[in-house]
């Protein structure tokens, strides 16, 4: 087997455990789509094995039980840095604000590592494919299913789109701004 598949294999089976029994907040459906789906925009757009197998695991210390020691031990500090990355600011998290949060998520993407920003742009992108799904489906109900209301959101993804700028050029960036505009169009 070599190295792609180990890696990729492994960050898919490390995922889906840690992610057992979640579900996409819009949907049923299973939260390792997700995932899945932002390997695939990495990979589309060009991505190393690793950044690909970080892709895959950018929520588990978000959302799940696996811990920095877990991904160090199982696939090293590369991946690690990129999923730390790409992951809020875990210390104190609970404590908090929806806004407090992304705030920091934008700030720090600004001058994040392209590797980091390409998670994040998928991670992004992949989310807003599911809302603009969801809002297909429900309209401006979608909103209430979401911690913080449209025009929040709205300023979210419109700011991660100036934090991601250096992207520019990438097929998942003009894809993240084209939806983006589309979703917030008022």
């Amino acid at each position: 087997m070599n190295k792609f598949n180990y890696l990729i294999n492994k960050a898919i089976e490390v995922a889906a455990k840690a992610h057992e029994r979640h579900y996409r907040k819009v949907t049923d459906i299973p939260y390792i789509v997700h995932p899945f789906e932002v390997a695939m925009i990495l990979q589309e757009n060009g991505a190393d094995d690793e950044v690909i197998a970080a892709g895959i695991l950018h929520d588990t210390l978000e959302d799940t039980d696996l811990t920095e020691d877990d991904i160090k031990e199982i696939f090293g500090d590369r991946i690690l840095e990129l999923v730390l990355g790409a992951s809020e600011e875990l210390e104190g998290r609970e404590n908090r604000s929806w806004y407090e949060r992304k705030l920091h998520t934008i700030e720090s993407l600004k001058n994040a590592k392209e590797h980091v920003k390409m998670i994040a742009c998928a991670d992004k992108l992949s989310n807003i494919r599911s809302m603009l799904n969801g809002y297909n489906e429900m309209g401006s109900k979608l909103w209430d299913r979401f911690n913080a209301p449209y025009e929040k959101q709205k300023w979210y993804y419109q700011s991660l789109i100036q934090s991601l700028k250096s992207l520019e050029g990438l097929t998942m960036y003009a894809q993240f701004q084209e939806a983006v505009e589309f979703l917030f169009k008022d």
